[in-house]
C-alpha cells in the first residue's frame, strides 16, 4: 500500500474533522473509498504530521502572498525550535537559537496546496536505527505540541488567550514569534495549526486576526514582583487543552494558573490529593501603570519539577 496514498487520504480526513452534517458525510465517503481502494484506516506505521493553514483576511479569496507564506513558515520553525530547546536544556527562556537547535527541531515541507494556503510539514525521516533522526523527531514534536497548546483552540477561546499571561517566558516568546507583525502595512493572516502525535492523538489550534492583536497586546505587558512560593493544597482540577490547573488551599480558597506540558502527567497523578507544590508568582503591569491580580504558574508538583523552570532572577 502506498504511503503517499494513505497520506493523501489522512489529509482529507483531517480536513473533514468538524461535527456538522457535511463533515460527517465527507468522512463516511472517505471511509467507503478507503475500503474500495484498500487503504487501511490505521496506517502500518504510526506517522506524525503537522498541518498549517493560512488565509489572508484582506484578500477576497483568502490567497496568501508568497512573501507572507515564507515568512510565516520561518516563524513557525523558530517558535518550535525555541520551545524544543527550552524543554531539552530545561531553560526558563531561550533568546538565541543556533543551527544545531534548528536541526534538532526540523520541520520539512511535505506538500502544499493553493488558495488559503495549506502546508503539510513532516518530521525528519528516521532511517533504520538512526538515533540522530529519531532524537530530532522527538524534540520537533515536543516543540510543536507546546506551541499548539499555548494557542487558542478556536475563535471563541478567550480563556487560552488569558492564560498566556501566566505562561513561562519561553512560551510567551514563542507565541510572540508567531503573532508578531513587523508593520501595520503587512496583511492580517488567519492561522490554524494541527499535529498528529506519534501516539495518534490529534491537537488543533487557530488564531484569528482579532486574537493575534489581543495576544500582541498581552505579550507587550511587563511582568513584575516575581517570586516563588511553596504551598500545600488539594489539586482540584486540570483543563488539559488550556493548560490551567486548580489548587484548593487553606480555608477553601482556590487559586488557578498555567501548567506546561511536562508537568501535566504529575498533575493528573495527584488530582484530588493533597500535595506540596511550587508556584511562580508575578503581577502584570500595563503601560498605563495598571496592575493585574497576582498570576500563578505551576513549576513543581511533589518531587516532579517542570522542564521549563523559573528564571534565575526569581526570588524565593
Amino acid at each position: 500500500m502506498s504511503t503517499h496514498l494513505h497520506t493523501l487520504w489522512q489529509r482529507a480526513m483531517d480536513s473533514a474533522a468538524g461535527d456538522d452534517p457535511f463533515s460527517r458525510l465527507r468522512r463516511s465517503s472517505l471511509e467507503v473509498a478507503a475500503s474500495d481502494f484498500g487503504i487501511p484506516v490505521t496506517p502500518e506505521a504510526k506517522s506524525a504530521a503537522v498541518q498549517l493553514r493560512l488565509s489572508d483576511a484582506s484578500s477576497d479569496t483568502g490567497a496568501v502572498a508568497a512573501l507572507e507564506a515564507g515568512d510565516f513558515l520561518r516563524r513557525v520553525q523558530r517558535a518550535v525550535a525555541r520551545l524544543a530547546k527550552a524543554r531539552r536544556a530545561r531553560l526558563a527562556d531561550v533568546a538565541r537559537l543556533t543551527s544545531v537547535d534548528f536541526d534538532l527541531a526540523r520541520l520539512n515541507v511535505a506538500a502544499a496546496s493553493v488558495g488559503s494556503w495549506v502546508v503539510d510539514l513532516s518530521y525528519p525521516a528516521t532511517e533504520g536505527s538512526s538515533r540522530a533522526s529519531a532524537y530530532s523527531t522527538l524534540w520537533t514534536e515536543i516543540g510543536v505540541v507546546e506551541l499548539i497548546r499555548a494557542l487558542p483552540e478556536d475563535d471563541g477561546d478567550d480563556q487560552s488567550i488569558e492564560s498566556i499571561d501566566a505562561a513561562s517566558p519561553v512560551i510567551r516568546r514563542a507565541v510572540a514569534d508567531l503573532v508578531s507583525k513587523p508593520s501595520d502595512e503587512r496583511p492580517e493572516l488567519s492561522l490554524s495549526l494541527s499535529v498528529r502525535r506519534i501516539s495518534g492523538e490529534v491537537l488543533r489550534s487557530s488564531v484569528t486576526p482579532r486574537q493575534a492583536s489581543i495576544l500582541r497586546e498581552r505579550l507587550a505587558v511587563a511582568r513584575e514582583e516575581r517570586g516563588i512560593v511553596r504551598v500545600r493544597g488539594r489539586l482540584d482540577g486540570l483543563r488539559t487543552r488550556r493548560q490551567i490547573f486548580y489548587l484548593e488551599v487553606t480555608e477553601g480558597r482556590e487559586i488557578h494558573g498555567f501548567v506546561d506540558e511536562s508537568l501535566m502527567p504529575a498533575v493528573r497523578e495527584n488530582l484530588d490529593q493533597e500535595v506540596e507544590v511550587e508556584l511562580e508568582t508575578f503581577v502584570m503591569r500595563a503601560r498605563s501603570g495598571k496592575a493585574s491580580q497576582r498570576q500563578y504558574r505551576l513549576i513543581r508538583v511533589g518531587k516532579q519539577q517542570s522542564q521549563l523552570p523559573a528564571g534565575d532572577d526569581v526570588t524565593y
